[in-house]
């Protein structure tokens, strides 16, 4: 994971503590160390090692999820940004990490990690250029096994403000989701009214042998998980930027074609299911003309913050120019349904028009064909077993 933060430079890893480098006779452009006595940094620098980033390794070694930059106080609370939980056990315990920071803990009792370098590594280079700041520090989310596996950097001064964030994407999956995303963010920079609800695109291009995106933060606020008036205002502005009618039995053949892409991956019974939720789903939509715009594509309070007043919207990877306009908010409350509240799922799937309760049913289908196709989440996936449940209760 870090050859991608070190810009891929083949580092010399060192995993038995206390061990020093012989650098003797060898060059090298990075230098990773982990579990380092606690004056390596003083000897690395004495020959030529003088960039150095310090972390520790959080959860666990054997669970990494983060790597939590040590140095000053505020710098420690700052990267812990980068971690917004919503499940209450895990808000938890980062509050209780928060105040060991705040009580002085530094780092100790964790296994930690050194990056050393002669020269800035490429992403600081990227960073001043950016945004000017020479010193660069980071915290980093090694993110969630799968297709579409990120690393994402949290990009700070020295004092732990923010400058915003970096994408890197892991695979081939991640990588045209993060090209998808840059070209979306500068599409919807093109709208004045949506630039206070989302980042600006700070940098985008190709990396390596893969792709970047650096974009601005937004407000540290936590988004909310109920819906309320703050998503509604979004949603309103994201309609009105672009807007579009479709007719329903168009909606229902790409959606059609979208799904039985997924026909290799599915059994009998999947294709059974999604075949009776067409055909309802053509038949109450036949000459229904269906709003359409952009749709933001994983609208969820985990993608969201708030600050001024506003709802402020990131992680763009999954946006569609051109699908109905209530599809985000279905999305909202399925994501929030299955992940925090538990709400019943028959309270999801009651719909006040015949008109509703079909395109309830295509963004069923679509969302279970993204988890097919781009994700390639087995039957059993939390996702897909909770979106299957809410398809049989739909149906009826």
């Amino acid at each position: 994971m870090l050859d991608h933060f070190t810009g891929r430079a083949r580092p010399l890893v060192s995993k038995s503590p206390g061990e020093i480098f012989d650098l003797t006779e060898q060059v090298v452009s990075a230098l990773v160390y982990e579990s380092p006595p606690g004056k390596v940094g003083e000897e690395l620098a004495t020959k030529g090692y003088a960039h150095s980033h310090w972390f520790a390794i959080l959860p666990s070694c054997k669970v990494p999820r983060l790597l939590l930059p040590l140095g000053n106080t505020y710098r420690m609370l700052e990267g812990f940004q980068i971690y917004m939980p919503f499940a209450p056990i895990a808000r938890i315990m980062k509050a209780l990490a928060i105040r060991a920071i705040e009580a002085g803990w530094s780092g100790r009792g964790r296994r930690r990690v050194l990056v050393a370098t002669e020269q800035p590594l490429p992403l600081e280079r990227l960073v001043t250029k950016a945004s000017g700041e020479r010193e660069p520090v980071f915290a980093l989310s090694l993110g969630t096994p799968g297709a579409c596996r990120k690393l994402t950097l949290q990009v700070m001064h020295p004092d732990g403000g923010i400058l915003g964030y970096i994408k890197l994407p892991l695979t081939e999956a991640a990588t045209e989701r993060v090209r998808h995303e840059a070209a979306t963010l500068e599409r919807l920079w093109t709208f004045p009214s949506l630039r206070p609800y989302i980042p600006n695109l700070l940098h985008a291009g190709e990396w390596s042998d893969g792709y970047i995106l650096f974009q601005s933060p937004g407000p540290l606020g936590r988004g909310p998980i109920e819906f309320g008036p703050l998503h509604e205002e979004f949603l309103q502005t994201l309609r009105s930027a672009h807007q579009v009618e479709k007719p329903g039995h168009v909606l229902v053949q790409e959606v059609a074609a979208r799904w039985r892409n997924s026909d290799p991956l599915l059994g009998a019974d999947w294709r059974e299911l999604g075949e009776r939720a067409l055909a309802r789903a053509g038949g109450d939509l036949e000459g229904v003309m269906i709003p359409c715009g952009i749709m933001h594509g994983d609208f969820a309070p985990w993608n969201t913050r708030v600050g001024n007043g506003r709802l402020f919207v990131f992680d763009w990877e999954t946006a569609v120019w051109g699908a109905p306009i209530l599809w985000d908010t279905f999305h909202f409350h399925v994501q929030v349904a299955q992940s925090l509240v538990k709400k019943r799922r028959r309270d999801l799937a009651r719909s006040r028009t015949k008109e509703e309760g079909a395109s309830f049913l295509l963004y069923l289908l679509t969302s279970l064909s993204q988890y097919f196709i781009e994700e390639r989440a087995p039957s059993d996936h939390a996702g897909v077993s909770y979106r299957r449940r809410l398809l049989v209760d739909a149906l009826g």
